[in-house]
């Protein structure tokens, strides 16, 4: 029984789910930053483990290159919280970064002794050759690099702009919102798909996937967040937040169920592209390390870009309302 993979899939998932309420309650007594460093440790996994999927290192890529612009983007990301700025100019603060990194990087193998050899071995031009591996170094920044920054901007979100904001903790009710869309989604679409089965989603990309499952995880995202609503609903400031927007406990839910349905969507669809590149490049799991669940990056697939959608939901709704 030990040994059976739904056994063990159970086991690693609570043991994940306990592990990030202790982490999101320490944030409360340490503050965002010892969050950022539990983010940026998931993000260090995540990006060795796709580019370890993918060869990444055998088409030019250097793992050293890759972690110190993750270091330097979240210190950029970090020092940009001090300032008077809102979450766009961190956007353009980190855009900046990125095109500091991919210039330096480029002259970096255009100089490259063994880059130029093996150019002249096989007759390739080397600026042409330079561009492609920046090309590869956009792939593994880019995904899951870019949408695990979402989670970075989620987390410190509404710290020190006003009392209403503060006080409502919106940085984490948005964190909450992401995992709690995903773990939702995941865990009926899961739950319906194996009682019910019925025609396959997308049986060329990922075959365990069922229509079934699909609608399940809708429910899911759905019910998650209402359940999260419901619970937040007691907070007078959380009520005040909304109302001060012209959004009242009908209008606040049927907006998060909408939230809930569109983000359970684009939690699926992260997943089915992350079982894309899965299987475009021949392997079943991006790790080993999650029992059951494969790597980091297979948990967090659908986390990483609804991390995304939430942090537009949440801009929408803290800025322009």
């Amino acid at each position: 029984m030990k040994n059976h993979p739904t056994f063990q899939r159970v086991l690693t998932g609570s043991a994940m789910i306990l592990g990030l309420a202790l982490s999101l309650m320490i944030r409360e007594f340490l503050g965002a930053e010892f969050f950022d460093a539990f983010l940026l440790l998931i993000l260090f996994f995540a990006v060795y483990e796709v580019m370890r999927a993918t060869k990444a290192k055998d088409r030019g890529v250097k793992y050293h290159y890759v972690f110190a612009y993750l270091v330097f983007a979240y210190l950029a990301f970090w020092l940009g919280t001090f300032a008077p700025f809102d979450y766009w100019m961190h956007l353009a603060t980190q855009l900046a970064v990125l095109l500091v990194f991919l210039v330096y990087t480029y002259f970096m193998y255009y100089v490259d002794t063994d880059t130029i050899r093996q150019c002249r071995l096989h007759k390739q031009n080397v600026g042409a050759e330079c561009r492609s591996i920046i090309i590869e170094y956009l792939k593994v920044i880019g995904y899951p690099a870019a949408f695990v920054y979402m989670l970075f901007a989620i987390n410190h979100m509404g710290i020190g702009s006003d009392f209403l904001t503060e006080k409502v903790n919106i940085g984490l009710f948005g964190l909450l919102l992401v995992f709690v869309i995903s773990a939702s989604t995941d865990t009926l679409a899961f739950a319906v798909g194996k009682t019910l089965k019925g025609p396959k989603l997308c049986p060329k990309i990922s075959p365990k996937k069922t229509w079934s499952g699909a609608v399940g995880g809708l429910f899911g995202g759905v019910l998650g967040t209402l359940t999260l609503i419901w619970i937040y609903s007691r907070n007078t400031a959380f009520q005040t937040f909304f109302s001060e927007r012209g959004f009242y406990t009908v209008e606040v839910q049927i907006l998060f169920i909408i939230v809930g349905l569109l983000g359970s969507v684009v939690v699926q669809a992260g997943d089915i592209f992350a079982s894309y590149i899965k299987r475009r490049h021949g392997i079943k799991d991006f790790g080993k390390i999650l029992p059951g669940h494969g790597g980091v990056m297979d948990r967090m697939d659908g986390n990483i870009v609804c991390a995304a959608f939430v942090f537009f939901v949440l801009c929408i709704i803290v800025y322009i309302l």
